[in-house]
């Protein structure tokens, strides 16, 4: 195209017609992202609703247990969980097998049988067996395990969600401490002992088929 060849009338309809489109275009662009944008706050508000209903729950049972010198043995694996910032859903469902109220909350969340544990304590200390455990404790155990794998896989943030993933890849020491002791405390409650080296290998199964779990989670990037 030569400057000879310029034509006001033909290049001003030419430029009009284009910048209409272009307009147009600009415009589905920015609805789209706007779209989005308010998706991601939606999302995010969701989170934060659940993260708080778990905080509160968490608070609330802190107070409690501070003040009750039998569970100093837990505090400080519990401090350094939520130190590194585990989700208070995740660190509150691992505490749950100490406290029936904690487990009953999210059974109702999942629409499961409450739990009414009674096991008659033995007047001597009980060696923990994992090929002979009492019945009404090994149904307490397995409520527990389920009640860990529902809180991260019913009604799940997907901001908690990338963080226990990015903690798993990281570090699970804390954790596996956390998990460890809590365990044996639960036993210990009703008389019985557990070695160190057997807590810490039940739990880091159930760690590690909780890492499953949330590994088949389909996490919407936020």
């Amino acid at each position: 195209m030569w400057l000879e060849d310029y034509s006001p009338e033909i290049e001003s309809s030419e430029w009009q017609w284009q910048s209409a489109e272009s307009s147009k275009e600009s415009s589905e662009k920015y609805k789209e992202s706007q779209k989005k944008a308010w998706a991601k706050v939606a999302k995010v508000s969701k989170d934060e609703k659940k993260a708080k209903k778990y905080d509160f729950l968490l608070a609330w049972f802190m107070v409690k247990i501070i003040v009750d010198k039998k569970y100093d043995f837990i505090l400080e694996s519990l401090f350094n969980s939520i130190h590194i910032w585990y989700p208070s859903n995740f660190v509150l469902w691992i505490l749950s097998l100490i406290n029936i109220e904690i487990s009953n909350e999210i059974r109702s969340v999942s629409n499961k049988k409450m739990i009414n544990f009674y096991y008659e304590i033995t007047s001597e200390v009980i060696e923990f067996d994992d090929n002979h455990i009492n019945a009404k404790i090994k149904n307490r155990i397995n409520f527990w395990v389920e009640d860990i794998m529902d809180s991260v896989t019913l009604e799940y943030s997907h901001l908690q969600t990338e963080k226990i993933k990015e903690l798993f890849r990281n570090d699970k020491s804390i954790l596996l401490d956390y998990t460890s002791n809590i365990f044996t405390f639960f036993l210990k409650e009703i008389n019985i002992s557990v070695s160190k080296e057997k807590s810490d290998g039940i739990s880091e199964f159930i760690l590690w088929e909780v890492k499953k779990s949330i590994d088949k989670l389909e996490v919407e990037e936020i």
